[in-house]
């Protein structure tokens, strides 16, 4: 299994875009190949929804899927590029259309290259006829072995609370609890601390609605955002015809997603891109980090991310929350909204424009740059026949779904309104098709394998992931233990965590360089020695001060603003330039100690009067 590379100097670029924010002088950008990928009528974008199969924000209590007014194009006829990432395991997931309820439309959500994970398959998503609409059923990862899926009735509502202790070790990640289906009954399985990884993200398990019943989709090991694959810019139809080829060209960057990722939970999808308006955090899109422990799931994403990053950086994760707040407080600092917008700022090349930020490359461009954390091969002609083949397959396994849910789900309705099918209250079994083989055969007893490993075999070879994690026995249900003081353990809302405080004003640039870390997904991960860097990560952990919020907003958000008096402390001209240029001594710079993040988070409460004075 093959890792793609993420050098020093392209995760150095990622620190220099933030960096450029903060000094308004960022060197002048190439000027972009136009994209040859687009038919005519068609229009890249650089916002929008994020492939399922790159990544699933996990929900805890997920819902039915969104409903569009009109029914979907056809499909179109999409073909992959000329070129991959290296390695065996990468495989072509094709796209599909996705509902804009903001323009009222729907956009294609362009097929990429994946990185698949270990003894697992895709099981596309579909649209489906409802009495008011068309409905999106998402997609999901399942064992490549299994030979059938179980639709169970609705779990109860995740009791989930956050972590009760602190964690046993250093460098442990806090997975989250989740209902059971045990017999006849639902049984709570707690939440748990577990040794976080540089090189694997775990997905903890977790429910997807289908009209069928609910699929509980187990914990699984895959790559992190910076090895997942080559993701491809969605793209808008002004007309659509019949018989449409298309071939995407306009590659997403990973790197600069770590200050444009949001997560819309009622979508069950990550979005990327300019979304940082406060009408977006009112219409459920939070950026990843205030969905992330949050009441309305976890971000696993973040968390490793935030992981790796915070053992050289603590202060990291408030560097990437400051750059959101800076751009929703100044829109010029926004990234364009199209391709076509960024390839004529690209050109200018300078004045306010130059604050934004490049989402998007073309292909040709990536193809060339050495320092792209993927590095690409051409296709031959005998690969572009497996990859046909693969897609064939995975359409046909979609059609199949589509017939063995929607059979499944009349069993619900015995004659009832259709606005108020039954509630099923027993599992149901269905035998699945045989699935597409996306990655390589497994070698280990990995997620998702049933086949133990040979006598005289290892259970792990390189480059395979390691053990799953131990998970609690579930148990009855009850409520989560109370946290210290007596207190209920309760998770934020995102929105409290993102309301601005009365009578505060404009944030000014962040000072922050989230590019001097150590890359998710490196070969040379940090050791045990780096272990003190991550006591303040683990203060960051809690994003949630806010817990201690009965959930009423004015309490809550003050907590999550510094003070005024912060900007000044972090504007020192002279470490600019340094931070341009990560050395590889930069391991040293872990020096913040662990009480500077709650001196940030916790202004006195004195200092919340004056601004509700001055809107008085």
């Amino acid at each position: 299994m093959t890792i793609p590379r993420l050098p020093w100097r392209a995760l150095a670029l990622a620190g220099l875009f933030l960096a450029s924010v903060a000094i308004a002088q960022p060197p002048p950008p190439p000027a972009p190949t136009p994209a040859s990928g687009a038919p005519e009528g068609a229009e890249e974008l650089t916002r929008g929804p994020i492939h399922e199969a790159f990544a699933q924000p996990t929900v805890f209590n997920p819902q039915a899927g969104p409903i569009a007014a009109k029914a979907p194009p056809e499909a179109i006829d999409e073909l992959p590029p000329d070129e991959k990432p290296e390695g065996e395991n990468v495989a072509w997931i094709p796209g599909y259309w996705q509902w804009d309820d903001e323009a009222k439309n729907f956009i294609w959500v362009s097929g990429f290259w994946r990185s698949i994970p270990p003894g697992q398959t895709w099981v596309p998503g579909y649209w489906t006829q409802v009495s008011d609409g068309y409905q999106w059923v998402s997609g999901f990862w399942a064992p490549e072995r299994a030979t059938e899926v179980e639709y169970l009735p609705p779990p109860p509502e995740s009791l989930e609370a956050g972590p009760s202790t602190e964690p046993a070790a250093e460098g442990q990640i806090w997975i989250p609890g989740v209902w059971m289906w045990q017999e006849t009954r639902y049984v709570w399985r707690p939440g748990f601390w577990t040794a976080g990884n540089p090189d694997w993200v775990w997905v903890p398990a977790h429910y997807v609605w289908t009209p069928s019943g609910f699929v509980f989709v187990d914990g699984f090991w895959d790559f992190p955002l910076f090895n997942r694959g080559l993701l491809f810019a969605p793209v808008v139809f002004t007309h659509f015809r019949p018989g449409l080829v298309f071939r995407p060209a306009v590659v997403i960057d990973p790197r600069m997603l770590v200050v444009s990722l949001f997560v819309r939970p009622r979508f069950h999808h990550y979005f990327f891109g300019d979304f940082y308006a406060d009408t977006y955090s009112r219409a459920g899109i939070y950026p990843w980090w205030a969905f992330h422990a949050s009441r309305y799931g976890f971000d696993p994403l973040f968390a490793q991310t935030n992981f790796v990053f915070s053992r050289r950086d603590p202060q990291w994760a408030n560097q990437v929350r400051e750059a959101f707040l800076f751009r929703r407080d100044n829109e010029a600092a926004r990234p364009p909204r199209t391709f076509r917008q960024y390839s004529e700022w690209a050109r200018r090349g300078q004045g306010e424009a130059a604050q934004r930020i490049a989402l998007a490359a073309p292909l040709t461009e990536v193809a060339r740059n050495r320092d792209f954390p993927t590095q690409l091969v051409r296709v031959d002609e005998r690969q572009s026949q497996v990859i046909r083949n693969s897609i064939n397959q995975i359409h046909q396994f979609r059609d199949q779904r589509v017939k063995i849910e929607r059979d499944a789900a009349r069993d619900l309705r015995p004659g009832t309104d259709a606005k108020a099918p039954a509630r099923r209250t027993a599992p149901a079994r269905v035998r699945l098709p045989e699935a597409p083989k996306l990655g390589p055969t497994p070698t280990t007893k990995g997620p998702g394998v049933t086949t133990p490993p040979r006598k005289g075999e290892t259970t792990r070879t390189p480059g395979a992931p390691p053990e799953a994690p131990r998970v609690p026995t579930p148990g009855p249900k009850e409520p989560p233990t109370p946290a210290p003081k007596g207190k209920p353990r309760t998770l934020p809302d995102p929105e409290d965590v993102l309301r601005r405080e009365p009578g505060t004003t404009p944030r000014p640039a962040p000072k922050g360089n989230i590019g001097e870390v150590l890359p998710p997904g490196s070969r040379t991960p940090p050791t045990r020695k780096e272990g003190p860097g991550e006591p303040p990560a683990k203060k960051e952990r809690p994003r949630a001060e806010p817990p201690e919020r009965p959930g009423t907003p004015p309490a809550g958000t003050p907590k999550r603003e510094p003070p005024e008096t912060t900007p000044p402390k972090r504007e020192p001209p002279a470490a600019t330039p340094p931070k341009r240029e990560p050395p590889e001594t930069t391991p040293p710079k872990r020096e913040p100690p662990a009480a500077t993040p709650p001196k940030r988070e916790e202004p006195p409460p004195a200092k919340k009067e004056p601004p509700k004075k001055k809107d008085g």
